[in-house]
């Protein structure tokens, strides 16, 4: 019996690619690929319900190796995954289990963290570090008497409302979802801010609760002061409707002598001009002051009043010629006779010095009235 050559390969030629479809069929419901090197690490849970041999590894969304293999170590679940040899994975990276679809597929997701260092083969990512996907058997049973306590009807008759709200209206319920979606993705890449937020606010409330009597206190005597203030409504009320009368007559009043203040204002800025323009004057003055006043200041140093002494008595006939005269003795002379204060008025000093030629301590033009005011009250005596 002779074969035909050409029918011989092309017979061998099917067989052979049947085979490869096979085998490449075999890979894709398998989960898996062939010829791929791959680094072996581990990953603790505390729940690891869904995950079974060959599920998906992913990193950023990307498929970069496989399940392994499942156990219990110590009341934990132990998952044994491999990651492509050419995807370096940092010693700080967290694991967690997220769903595949609603058929309850699982998948793990790997959340590279930010240090230099690197996992190496065999290492474990501790339990610490690793989530766990949410049991919908246990949302069930949750929810289990809330829906026993849903009225059918009242259901059917919600369901109804909704339906008809969304007819016509089915491009907007689409962009609602992708947004919604696109908002969930967000919030997953929150997710240590989110857990840093509720731990911060774990801490605040429950720092509140350890002041539970001071809140309290605090709420009594707010309720006092609203008491006190509903109480003196009456004199609030007062207060407030006297002021408004008293801001009328004021504002009348401000009316009315618009032009005198204005006067009174213009008048002011004129004297602090003038003030202004003759500064080193009015301090010429105020600084030579005291000298000016030293004879008052002589005469009246025995007292609050005018002392006056007869220091020479001359009696003279009609031709002018002396008849008698009587002088003070030196005796009843005083050694120095008062002065006041020498004051210093830049370059030049005024002022008057005792016998000997000495001179009294001096004050500066800046000591302005303040000098009149020490010259005054000194006695004069040194």
């Amino acid at each position: 019996m002779r074969f035909d050559k050409a029918v011989l390969v092309k017979v061998i030629v099917f067989s052979a690619v049947c085979v490869a479809m096979t085998v490449l069929l075999g890979v894709r419901l398998a989960n898996t690929r062939l010829f791929a090197d791959r680094l072996t690490y581990e990953a603790e849970f505390a729940n690891a319900a869904g995950v079974i041999k060959g599920d998906s590894v992913k990193i950023a969304g990307v498929d970069v190796g496989r399940v392994m293999s499942t156990r219990i170590e110590a009341g934990k679940a132990i998952v044994v995954f491999g990651v492509d040899e050419d995807v370096r994975v940092p010693a700080d990276s967290r694991a967690a289990i997220r769903w595949r679809n609603v058929l309850g597929q699982r998948f793990l997701y790997l959340y590279p963290g930010d240090g230099n260092e690197v996992l190496e083969e065999g290492d474990r990512i501790p339990v610490s570090r690793t989530e766990t996907a949410g049991d919908v058997g246990e949302l069930l049973n949750t929810l289990g008497p809330v829906l026993r306590a849903i009225d059918p009807e009242k259901a059917n008759t919600f369901l109804e409302s909704i339906n008809t709200a969304l007819a016509g209206n089915e491009t907007a319920a689409r962009a609602l979802l992708d947004n919604a979606a696109s908002l969930g993705t967000d919030l997953a890449a929150l997710d240590d801010e989110i857990g840093a937020v509720l731990e911060s606010s774990d801490e605040v409330l429950g720092t509140f609760a350890s002041q539970d009597e001071s809140i309290h206190e605090i709420l009594r005597r707010l309720d006092s002061l609203g008491g006190s203030l509903q109480r003196t409504t009456g004199d609030l009320n007062l207060v407030l409707s006297e002021f408004s009368v008293v801001q009328r007559h004021l504002d009348r009043l401000l009316s009315e002598n618009a032009a005198t203040i204005d006067a009174t204002l213009a008048d002011l800025e004129s004297v602090t001009g003038t003030l202004a323009k003759n500064k080193r004057r009015l301090a010429r003055t105020l600084c030579t002051l005291p000298i000016g006043v030293a004879g008052y200041f002589q005469t009246t140093s025995w007292g609050e009043w005018f002392n006056v002494r007869i220091t020479e008595v001359i009696f003279k006939d009609p031709e002018s010629n002396t008849i008698f005269s009587r002088s003070e003795t030196p005796q009843q002379r005083a050694e120095e006779p008062p002065t006041p204060a020498f004051t210093d008025c830049g370059k030049e000093t005024f002022g008057t010095g005792g016998r000997d030629g000495s001179k009294a301590a001096r004050a500066g033009v800046s000591d302005g009235p303040e000098a009149l005011v020490r010259f005054l009250l000194e006695d004069g005596r040194g």
